[in-house]
C-alpha cells in the first residue's frame, strides 16, 4: 500500500483527543460504607459496568473514526495493483546481440523478446521518460523519449552480428535513469541470458530495481565457424596455389565446408566437430581477393559463414648484402625455387642487411631486414648504418650467456621450440617510431622488432642465424620466418579483420565506408567508423576508389549459447533483481512502482457508518441512562455506599 498524501499520516496524532476526553471525565465515586443499603450495591455494579463497556466501544470507534479520517486525508492506493503509477525513467535493455537471432519454433528469440518488451510499454504512461538501449550495439547512443518512440525503436530493432554486454550496458542505463531527476525508476532487460553476455560480474549492485525476461527454452547444440587462417599466416604469392584452414566448432555431426570467392564454390570439403580442414585456395592474380566460407545452416544461422580479405602479392626482389650466412643464404634458395621470391641486386624491394650493410635502401621506400654479425666487434658499425637509414634502435652485447627459448610471440610462425644462446640486446632511443615487438625471449628481451623510417620499413633480428648461437637454422621454422620477414614487411600485405561491434580505424584521406549492405557512409577520418553491425566485407572509399578492405566477423563467443546462472545474475546487478520466465508474470511486475486505484472512497463509507453506529449507540446509552436517587426514593440523591 502507499499513500499520495504521505505527509498528512502525522495528523493520526489526533486520537489522543478522544483519549484524553475519556480519561478526564471519568466519574470518581465515594465510597461509604453503609451497611443498610448493601442490597442496592449489586445493581448499581451491574449498570457501572455496562456504562463502562458503552464508553469503552465509543471511545473504540472515535478513535476508529479519528484514523480513517486521515487515512482519506492521506490518500491511499494498492500497490501493483493497477495500471497507474508515478512518472518513471525507464530504460528498455533490449538484447540484440548475435545469439538472439537463434531460431525457436517458427521466429527468432528476439521477435519473442520484442513483443514482451511492447508488453511492458503498454502500461507506460505519457509522463515517462524511457531509454531502448541495444546490447547488440554497443555504439548507439539512445535519446530519451515518449511511449511512441520507444515503441518505435522497440519494433525497428533488428539481429546484429556484435556480442552483448549485458553488466556494461545496465550500468549505463542505470546511470541514465539515476539522472532523470523521476519520482521512480526501472531497468528491465529482455535477453536469452547467454552466459558470455557477463563477461564483468563485478562492481557495486545497480541501485534501481532490474527486471531481467529470458525464454525459458533450452538452447539446442550449435555448429559453428571459427577463425580462417590462409597460407599459413602467409600472404599468398600470385599464380601460386596455397590453403586455407578453417575450424568448425561446436558438438555436431560432421558438416560441409564450401569456399565462396566472387559467387562461385572455388573449394568444398568436410570436417567433423571441434576438427581443422585445409581447402585449396587460388592461384590468384596479384591484388586483393574477398569471400568467405561456410557451412550449412543450423537454428543459429549468423555464425555459419566466415568472411576474409586477402592480398596475394608478386613475389618480392630480394638482395642479400653482406658476409652471407650459409643457412640463410639456403633458405632463401628454397624460397626462390619454390617462387616465394626473386632475387637480384638491381632495384630490390627488400634488403637483407647482414651487419647492417644495405640499410641506407629504407630511405628510398624499401625493406631492410637486418641480421646481426656473429661477431660483437662488429656491432659499432652495425649501429653506425643503423643511424644512418633513420632507424631508432641499437644493437648490445650482453655480458653473459645462456640458453634461452623464445617466449610471447605474435607472428603466425611457431616458435616455442626456438632456442638461443646468443643474443644481443635491442634498444630503442626516443619514440622508436611507433616500432613494435613481435617476439620477445624468456626473459623479456625483444628478439624481432618492427617499424617504419621514412618511405621505407625494417625488420630487426636479435641474434644472427646460425647453429652456433640459435638452433632456428637447423629446424623447420627457418624458412616460414625468413618468408614472414620478407613478405609481412610490405605494405598491404594481408587484409585487416575485426569483430562485428569493435570500430575501424580510417586512413586520413577516407571519405566514406561502404557496408556490405552496399551502402555509403560518409566519415570523418579523424574519427573511428564505429556501426560494424553487420558481418561481410566494408570497403573504405575516397571518392570511387578503395583504400582498404575489412573482413567483419561475429565474436565467436556468441555461438556459445549456454545460459548463465541465477547466482551470476544476482551477483551482476544485485541481490534486487527479479528474474522472470512466464509472460503473464512479466506483463504483471513491469513498472515496479505501479499505482492501484486509491481507496479513500471505500475508506470514507466506512468513516461514515462508524459515525451513524457511534451516533446510536451514544444516543441508546442515553435513553437506558439508571434512574436517579431522586426517581428511586423521592429524596435527594446520594453518593453511591460501598459495603468495605
Amino acid at each position: 500500500m502507499g499513500f499520495l498524501n504521505p505527509v498528512l499520516l502525522f495528523a493520526g496524532a489526533a486520537v489522543l483527543v478522544p483519549l484524553a476526553l475519556h480519561l478526564f471525565h471519568r466519574n470518581e465515586a465515594h465510597r461509604v460504607s453503609f451497611p443498610a443499603l448493601r442490597y442496592l450495591l449489586r445493581t448499581e455494579r451491574e449498570h457501572a459496568r455496562r456504562i463502562r463497556l458503552r464508553q469503552l466501544l465509543l471511545l473504540m470507534m472515535r478513535v476508529g473514526v479519528t484514523l480513517l479520517l486521515v487515512l482519506v486525508a492521506a490518500r491511499p492506493f494498492l500497490r501493483n495493483a493497477g495500471d497507474t503509477h508515478p512518472p518513471t525513467a525507464l530504460a528498455i535493455v533490449l538484447d540484440n546481440s548475435l545469439s538472439v537471432g537463434r531460431v525457436v519454433g517458427d521466429e527468432r528469440l528476439l521477435d519473442g523478446l520484442k513483443r514482451r518488451a511492447l508488453d511492458a510499454l503498454d502500461a507506460a504512461s505519457p509522463d515517462d521518460r524511457i531509454w531502448v538501449l541495444r546490447a547488440g550495439e554497443p555504439w548507439d547512443v539512445p535519446t530519451p523519449g515518449r511511449p511512441s518512440d520507444a515503441r518505435y525503436r522497440v519494433a525497428t530493432t533488428e539481429i546484429s552480428s556484435a556480442a552483448g554486454n549485458l553488466a556494461d550496458v545496465v550500468r549505463r542505463a542505470s546511470a541514465l535513469v539515476g539522472q532523470a531527476g523521476l519520482p521512480a525508476a526501472e531497468i528491465q532487460v529482455l535477453t536469452d541470458l547467454q552466459a558470455t553476455a557477463f563477461p564483468d560480474t563485478g562492481g557495486a549492485p545497480i541501485p534501481v530495481p532490474v527486471l531481467v525476461f529470458h525464454p525459458s527454452d533450452t538452447p539446442p547444440p550449435n555448429r559453428y565457424l571459427g577463425n580462417l587462417v590462409i597460407g599459413g599466416g602467409l600472404p599468398p604469392v600470385a599464380g601460386r596455389r596455397t590453403e586455407l584452414t578453417a575450424r568448425v566448432g561446436g558438438n555436431t555431426d560432421e558438416a560441409p565446408l564450401r569456399l565462396i570467392i566472387d559467387d562461385r564454390i572455388r573449394g568444398a570439403t568436410r570436417v567433423p566437430p571441434g576438427a581443422t580442414a585445409a581447402i585449396p585456395f587460388g592461384p590468384f592474380q596479384a591484388g586483393w581477393t574477398s569471400g568467405y566460407v561456410e557451412t550449412d545452416p543450423d537454428e543459429l544461422g549468423g555464425d555459419d559463414h566466415r568472411w576474409f580479405v586477402q592480398a596475394v602479392r608478386e613475389p618480392p626482389v630480394v638482395s642479400l648484402q653482406g658476409a652471407s650466412p650459409f643457412f640463410l643464404d639456403q633458405a632463401l634458395a628454397v624460397l626462390e625455387d619454390g617462387g616465394r621470391l626473386q632475387r637480384s641486386a638491381s632495384q630490390p624491394n627488400v634488403v637483407l642487411a647482414v651487419a647492417g650493410e644495405g640499410a641506407m635502401v629504407a630511405r628510398t621506400g624499401s625493406t631492410v631486414v637486418v641480421v646481426p654479425p656473429i661477431d660483437a666487434g662488429l656491432l659499432p658499425a652495425l649501429n653506425r648504418r643503423l643511424a644512418a637509414a633513420g632507424i631508432p634502435w641499437r644493437y648490445e652485447k650482453l655480458p653473459g650467456r645462456g640458453e634461452v627459448r623464445v617466449g610471447e610471440y605474435r607472428i603466425p610462425v611457431p616458435l616455442d621450440d626456438v632456442r638461443v644462446s646468443t643474443w644481443y640486446r635491442l634498444v630503442g632511443s626516443g619514440s622508436n617510431g611507433g616500432a613494435e615487438v613481435v617476439a620477445r625471449l624468456e626473459d623479456g628481451s625483444p628478439w624481432i622488432v618492427r617499424g617504419r623510417t621514412g618511405a621505407g620499413t625494417y625488420r630487426l633480428v636479435g641474434s644472427a642465424l646460425d647453429p652456433d648461437v640459435t638452433n632456428l637454422p637447423l629446424s623447420a621454422f627457418m624458412v616460414p620466418l625468413l618468408e614472414w620477414l620478407i613478405s609481412t614487411s610490405e605494405a598491404g600485405a594481408g587484409g585487416r579483420a575485426v569483430e562485428a561491434g569493435r570500430p575501424l580505424s580510417l586512413p586520413t584521406d577516407a571519405t566514406a565506408v561502404e557496408t556490405p549492405d552496399g551502402s555509403r557512409h560518409p566519415v570523418d577520418p579523424a574519427l573511428d567508423f564505429r556501426p560494424t553491425r553487420e558481418s561481410g566485407i566494408y570497403r573504405v572509399m575516397r571518392g570511387d576508389s578503395v583504400l582498404d578492405a575489412v573482413a567483419v566477423n561475429p565474436p565467436m563467443r556468441e555461438s556459445l549459447l549456454e545460459p548463465a546462472e541465477g547466482a551470476v545474475v544476482v551477483q551482476t546487478f544485485g541481490p534486487g533483481v527479479r528474474i522472470f520466465t512466464d509472460t503473464i508474470a512479466w506483463t504483471a511486475a513491469v513498472f515496479s512502482s505501479r499505482q492501484g486505484d486509491e481507496l479513500w472512497r471505500p475508506v470514507l463509507a466506512i468513516t461514515l457508518l462508524l459515525l451513524v453506529l457511534e451516533s446510536v449507540v451514544a444516543a441508546s446509552g442515553a435513553t437506558q441512562a439508571s434512574p436517579s436517587w431522586k426517581q428511586r426514593t423521592g429524596d435527594a440523591p446520594t453518593p453511591p455506599l460501598s459495603a468495605s
